[in-house]
């Protein structure tokens, strides 16, 4: 069970694209913050804008650079397909936790 206060960072973005360098040092801050645990594309992290393969990276540079801190991901979508793709990719990045969420609704 994770407790405490989860972060849920934004997702910086560059030239239509992610920033990944820019993810990489809020997540750096994050570590050093304390937080009990991290939530990455959440509605704070522009989940709704991203393509999956944006996802899919946001998801692997979280769980990377989190320094051991539990990472959730949101895997919220229009589409139960893009659920079931966006929770198999935050199974690859190696997220222990998913957070789900519709849209629309």
């Amino acid at each position: 069970m994770v407790t405490g206060l989860s972060s849920c960072p934004l997702t910086p973005l560059v030239d239509d694209g992610v920033a990944g360098a820019s993810f990489i040092r809020i997540m750096e801050r994050l570590e050093a913050s304390g937080t009990d645990s991290i939530t990455a594309l959440g509605s704070t992290g522009s989940c709704a804008y991203l393509t999956g393969g944006e996802r899919a990276r946001v998801a692997q540079l979280a769980v990377e650079h989190a320094g051991g801190i539990p990472v959730f991901i949101g895997v919220s979508a229009l589409r139960t397909s893009q659920v079931l793709m966006n929770v198999k990719e935050a199974g690859r990045a190696g997220g222990g936790h998913v957070l789900p969420g519709t849209y629309g609704r």
